[in-house]
C-alpha cells in the first residue's frame, strides 16, 4: 500500500450484501484477514455499512486502500493449504480435551488464533456438539474445507467482493453451506438433491465462502448442556433456533464489531430501535437455522427495522 492522506471515504466491496448471511460473513472475513496483515504495520482497519440497492460494506484505512491492494494483500496472507489453517487444530475431534488444553496453554496475547478458532467451533464440555453457525454436516466439514481452502484463487476473491454474485463456482465439497440458496429441496429445483449433476459446475461462489472461514472466531460458542450456543444466535431447537446480525454506520475495529454481534438487545423478539440506534446500528437482518432432511439451512434473512 502506498502512504497517502486519511481516507474517510474507504474503500465500498460492493459485491456484498449484508442482508445475505455469506456476504455479511465474507465482510467480517476479509477485515479481520485485512486487520491481522496490518497489526505488524500499526495501523488500524475499520468497517462500516452504506446503504443503496442493498447494505454494503466499507473498508477504512489510513492509508489509502484500492481493490487491487486488498486483493493483494489478503491473497498473500490467506492460508492455501488445511495443514497451513489454525483450525487444522480440529482435525482430531476424537481427543478434542486434549487438544483444547495444548493449544491453550501455548496461547498468547499476540499469537491465540488456533484457539480463537477453536472456542468458535467446538467446547470439550459438549465434545459431539458443533457451532451454530456451522451448517455443513460433521461428516463433510473438512473435506469441505480442505476443498475450498485449495481451490481459491485471487479472481474467486475478486468475484466476491466486488462485483454481482453469478454463483458461477462449483458446490460439491466446495461450500460451507451458508448462503440460502443452496437449500435444494426437491420442490425447489429439476433434479433429484441427491446426485445433482449442477452441483459440479455452479451455484456457489468459492471467495466468499474462503473469506467466511476468516470470520469464525467473532463467533465464539459455549457449552449449554449437550450443545453449543453461538455468539448472535438464540435457541436451540431446531424449531427455535435464529441468528440476528447488525448493520452499523460508524467505522468500527475487529474487536468493537465482535462485541456488537453478541448485543443481548439483538436477540428480543421485539427490538428496541431506538435503542439500538443510539448504538450506531442502522438495521438488523434476522434468518433462522432450520433442518431440510439430515442437513441444517440458513432461511432468507428478514429486515428487522
Amino acid at each position: 500500500m502506498t502512504s497517502s492522506p486519511q481516507q474517510p471515504e474507504g474503500l465500498v466491496l460492493c459485491g456484498l450484501d449484508g442482508s445475505n448471511p455469506l456476504a455479511f460473513l465474507a465482510a467480517l472475513g476479509t477485515l479481520r484477514t485485512l486487520s491481522l496483515a496490518n497489526q505488524c504495520l500499526n495501523e488500524c482497519v475499520r468497517m462500516s455499512w452504506r446503504s443503496g440497492i442493498s447494505w454494503t460494506p466499507i473498508l477504512h484505512t489510513t492509508s489509502r486502500l484500492t481493490q487491487e491492494d486488498l486483493l493483494e494483500t489478503i491473497d498473500c496472507v490467506l492460508a492455501r493449504s488445511f495443514d497451513a489453517h489454525p483450525l487444522n487444530a480440529l482435525e482430531n475431534r476424537d481427543d478434542l480435551r486434549n487438544t483444547l488444553v495444548k493449544w491453550a496453554g501455548k496461547s498468547k496475547a499476540t499469537d491465540r488464533q488456533v484457539v480463537d478458532f477453536l472456542s468458535a467451533l467446538c467446547s470439550d464440555l459438549a465434545p459431539d456438539a458443533t457451532s451454530q453457525l456451522q451448517t455443513v454436516r460433521c461428516d463433510y466439514f473438512m473435506g469441505n474445507l480442505r476443498g475450498i481452502l485449495a481451490k481459491t484463487q485471487k479472481t474467486h476473491l475478486h468475484r466476491a467482493l466486488f462485483v454481482p454474485w453469478d454463483y458461477a463456482d462449483a458446490l460439491d465439497n466446495l461450500s460451507l453451506h451458508i448462503e440460502p440458496t443452496e437449500d435444494r429441496r426437491y420442490a425447489y429445483q429439476w433434479h433429484r438433491p441427491a446426485g445433482d449433476p449442477t452441483r459440479n459446475r455452479r451455484g456457489g461462489m468459492i471467495g466468499a465462502n474462503r473469506l467466511t472461514v476468516e470470520a469464525f472466531p467473532f463467533f465464539q460458542s459455549f457449552a449449554t448442556g449437550d450443545k453449543l450456543s453461538t455468539r448472535g444466535f438464540t435457541g436451540l431447537r431446531m424449531d427455535n433456533t435464529r441468528w440476528t446480525w447488525p448493520i452499523w454506520s460508524c467505522a468500527l475495529e475487529y474487536h468493537e464489531i465482535a462485541s456488537l454481534l453478541g448485543l443481548p438487545e439483538l436477540q428480543a423478539d421485539n427490538l428496541d430501535v431506538q435503542r439500538l440506534r443510539a448504538r450506531g446500528i442502522v438495521t438488523a437482518f434476522r434468518c433462522r437455522r432450520i433442518l431440510v432432511e439430515k442437513t441444517p439451512n440458513f432461511t432468507s434473512a428478514t429486515a428487522m427495522f
